[in-house]
């Protein structure tokens, strides 16, 4: 996604997979999720590639995460082999869900336009400059 936010012309498959280390198999289902998700678009053809089917500033690392990998969720007491009571009065369940809320919100407050520009400005060695 980063790949695609940097290049707002789109980008092949086979760009993508080489730029990002990605097996072209593992890249084609992340790809399907995220055009089922809306956030991909593909444009077939002798000049095929694929290209955001929304505005960077409005896709948050949170549905990402989603589209490709399902509920954001550091753990459940379903999870905790060791854990033998009853889920509806164990407290392990409510520390997992304060857990999994604090982790959707931070991804939920990243849009991919600022990781991208992250990403831009760590490859150049940019800083920001905040002299007067």
């Amino acid at each position: 996604m980063i790949e695609l936010a940097r290049r707002p012309e789109g980008a092949t498959g086979r760009r993508i997979a080489e730029n990002q280390y990605l097996p072209a198999a593992y890249l084609e289902q992340i790809l399907a999720r995220l055009r089922s998700a809306k956030m991909v678009a593909s444009i077939r053809g002798a000049k095929g590639k694929f290209v955001l089917a929304q505005d960077p500033k409005t896709i948050t690392l949170a549905r990402i995460v989603e589209a490709v990998e399902g509920p954001i969720t550091i753990a459940e007491c379903d999870d905790v082999s060791y854990c033998h009571t009853d889920p509806s009065v164990c407290v392990l369940k409510e520390v997992y869900a304060g857990a999994n809320k604090v982790l959707r919100d931070y991804l939920n407050g990243i849009t991919l336009a600022e990781i991208a520009l992250r990403q831009e400005i760590q490859e150049t060695g940019e800083h920001a400059d905040y002299s007067i």
